[in-house]
Order: structure tokens, then C-alpha cells, then sequence
């Protein structure tokens, strides 16, 4: 559920006019100022029990249906208000907009407090019935109200009828608060409009560049509508800003490198990672590092990786792709010691390959005896056993001389 923004009651205890002030509001009687002002006293030593009371028994002796009785009433509300009742203040105050002698700023201001109140006692029907009928009538509505009511609508978990209302706020105001933004954004991911999202998630980051949520909401949010390039470009000025500090986040931007197929970017971060301690020296990463510069066809850094990584690892497997990696550079002996320490330390997931390819280095190093064997172990394996079979024929038949 979308969270309800922060309500400011602006309730406050404003003396109305009496007979002689330059005011256009009605006037009062001298009497009732001087109580109000009695009572105001009251409220700023937080004396609101007290208050209560004398604005209680003032309206006993107002008359019904006047100014004076809404006067006395708006400000009961605000003391409700301020000793936090606000089910009391709500009902108070539609008392006295009900007796519809407020002028007309006033009862503006009194259905907007209503409307606060309204959404402090989450009864986000009643704020929408005061509120939406006051922007309709009103050709410059205050933007405040348009916030509050996509915040009641949010609350009802009617998103579209939300949305509106928030984006007039935004477009009518030069500096939108960034928690109207928020809101916006928090709409388009109910109603899966992503690309809308990205846009607001672009104005948050333009606006506020040192807030890091914004930078992964905005790269997540270009990974969900499949934009992986410009999600690993966020991400990565996120890192270079410093916001990407946690091992899972860097591993998660150089896979990211390496789905988009930039492989060097991916192993230029990890190493620089790597060196700074930022990510594990571990077996696993070194992994991942000579997995990148595989890709990226730097052979000789992914040599220099694997051979750190087989040396943490208690598996064999690490040692067999280096192998691999040494037979493809036509380094035959430095494969035939990594297929060596790869057999030895075991736990491998093709061993028949593994002897496959010592044999075929054995024979580049003219050492038919050793690759005989390798051919021999490789071909009891049946996922190389008819390649195995096919080495053996080749180094038995008798060379042929012209």
C-alpha cells in the first residue's frame, strides 16, 4: 500500500474581526472577542483540555446559525486538532462549514483543514467528498488539495483516479516537493507503467543526485522493461559515484556488463574491485574475472585469473578450464601442468575431456607414449570415447613418407 505523505494540520486559532476592525469578515461581539482571546491564552501554555472547555460553553450562548457560532466551533476544532483528537476535530469543523456563513477564504481554508483531518482519521471517502467537489468549482485550485486528494484515492488503492491529481500538482508548481514525486513514481509502479516510472525516476536523480535509492530504482526499473543498456549505464555511474558498496550490488553490475555483452568493462570493474577490497578475493570471483576477460578475448588476463582462482579452490574444475585456455594458445606444457593439477585435485564434470586434452598435448609435444595413455583413460568415458578412439587411430597409423 502506498503510504499516506505527511499531513500538516494548519489549524490555527485566527481572532476573527468585531465591530470597528478593517476586516471584511463579519464582525463579532466585543464579548466573544475577549473570551477567544481567553481562550487562545490557553492554547499557548498547551492548555487545551481547559480551552475545550470555555469554547464548549461558549457556544451555549451563541446564537444558532451565526458567524460568531462558526467561529467558535472553527476553533474548537483546531484545540481537538491540536491535543491530537482529530475524529473530534473533523466533526467539529463540519459543523461549522455546515452552518455556511464562513467567508469565503475562510471556508476555503476550513475545507481544506477538513480534508486533512479527513485523511488523518484515514477516511480517505469523506476527504475525496469535501475535496474533489472544491477543486471542480474552483479554476485555479491550490495544488495542496489536488495532493491530498491523489493521496485518498492512493489510500482506496484507486490508482488510476489517483494519478491525475498528482500530475496536475506536479505540472501547475515550478519546484514540485519531491515526496508529490514520490507519489507519482509509487502510482506508475501500482499500475506496471514503467516507462513512466523511469521518466519520473530521471527528473528525482536530476534534482536530487546524491539520493542513491533513485539510481537502483531507476537502473531496476530499465532492467524490467528490458532496457539492459541503459539500466548497466545508470548502475554504473551510480558505482562511480560511490552508491554501488556492497559485494551482491557489484557482482550483480558486471554480470549485468556481461549479459550486454561488454565483457571488459565487466573484468576492468571487478579487478579494480578486487584490488580495492571491495569484493572477496575469493575463488569464485577470480572466476568470474577470468570468465569476463575470456570474453572479452584478453587470454592472457584470463590465464593470470584462472591460475589465482585454481589456487583457491579445492575443485579441479578451475585448473581443467585452464587447461583449456593454455590449449587453445597452443601453450602445451603449461596445459599439460594445469590438466595435471586439475586430475589431481578432481571433482571435475567431464574427467574423459580432461584426459582428451592432455592427450592431444602430449602429442603436440611429440610424446606419443603419454598421449596414448591420456587417449586410452579418455576413451572409457562415452561422452569421448569415439574422439579418444579417433586420436588412437591417428597416432598408430605409420606416417607416410614421400
Amino acid at each position: 500500500m502506498i503510504r499516506i505523505l505527511a499531513l500538516v494540520l494548519s489549524l490555527l486559532i485566527l481572532s476573527p474581526a468585531y465591530a470597528g476592525d478593517k476586516q471584511k469578515s463579519p464582525s463579532i461581539s466585543p464579548w466573544l472577542y475577549k473570551k477567544l482571546q481567553k481562550s487562545e491564552q490557553l492554547i499557548a501554555k498547551k492548555a487545551y483540555t481547559q480551552a475545550a472547555q470555555k469554547l464548549t460553553a461558549m457556544l451555549k450562548k451563541t446564537k444558532q446559525k451565526s458567524y460568531e457560532k462558526a467561529i467558535v466551533l472553527r476553533s474548537l476544532s483546531s484545540v481537538y486538532a491540536l491535543n491530537n483528537q482529530y475524529k473530534k476535530a473533523a466533526t467539529t469543523l463540519a459543523k461549522a462549514l455546515a452552518l455556511n456563513v464562513l467567508p469565503k477564504k475562510q471556508e476555503q481554508q476550513a475545507i481544506l483543514n477538513l480534508g486533512q483531518l479527513y485523511m488523518a482519521v484515514e477516511q480517505y471517502t469523506k476527504a475525496i467528498q469535501i475535496l474533489e467537489p472544491w477543486l471542480a468549482k474552483n479554476s485555479s485550485p491550490d495544488v495542496q488539495v489536488s495532493v491530498l486528494v491523489a493521496n485518498a484515492y492512493a489510500q482506496l488503492k484507486q490508482y488510476r483516479k489517483a494519478l491525475p491529481h498528482i500530475k496536475k500538482a506536479i505540472a501547475r508548481t515550478k519546484k514540485p516537493a519531491e515526496t508529490w514525486y514520490q507519489l507519482n513514481l509509487a502510482l506508475y509502479y501500482e499500475l506496471e507503467n514503467y516507462r513512466a516510472a523511469a521518466k519520473i525516476l530521471q527528473k528525482l536523480i536530476t534534482q536530487y543526485p546524491e539520493k542513491k535509492q533513485y539510481w537502483n530504482q531507476l537502473a531496476s526499473t530499465y532492467q524490467q522493461i528490458k532496457q539492459y543498456k541503459k539500466a548497466a549505464s545508470i548502475k554504473y555511474l551510480a558505482y562511480k559515484k560511490g552508491f554501488l558498496n556492497t559485494e551482491k550490488d557489484i557482482l550483480a553490475l558486471a554480470n549485468l556488463f556481461l549479459y550486454i555483452n561488454s565483457p571488459y568493462k565487466a573484468a576492468t570493474l571487478l579487478k579494480q574491485a578486487i584490488n580495492l577490497k571491495k569484493i572477496k578475493y575469493s575463488s569464485k570471483n577470480w572466476e568470474t574475472l577470468a570468465h569476463a576477460w575470456t570474453m572479452a578475448k584478453e587470454f592472457d588476463e584470463a590465464i593470470k585469473a584462472l591460475e589465482i582462482a585454481s589456487g583457491l579452490s579445492n575443485k579441479g574444475s578451475l585448473y581443467q578450464q585452464l587447461g583449456q585456455i593454455h590449449v587453445e594458445q597452443e601453450q602445451w606444457e603449461k596445459a599439460i601442468q594445469a590438466l595435471t593439477k586439475a586430475l589431481k585435485k578432481g571433482n571435475l564434470k567431464n574427467t574423459g575431456a580432461t584426459y582428451l586434452l592432455l592427450g592431444m598435448s602430449y602429442y603436440e609435444k611429440n610424446n606419443s607414449k603419454q598421449a596414448r595413455k591420456y587417449f586410452l583413460k579418455a576413451a572409457q568415458y562415452s561422452k569421448n570415447k569415439k574422439a579418444a578412439q579417433q586420436w588412437l587411430k591417428y597416432i598408430s597409423e605409420p606416417e607416410t613418407s614421400y
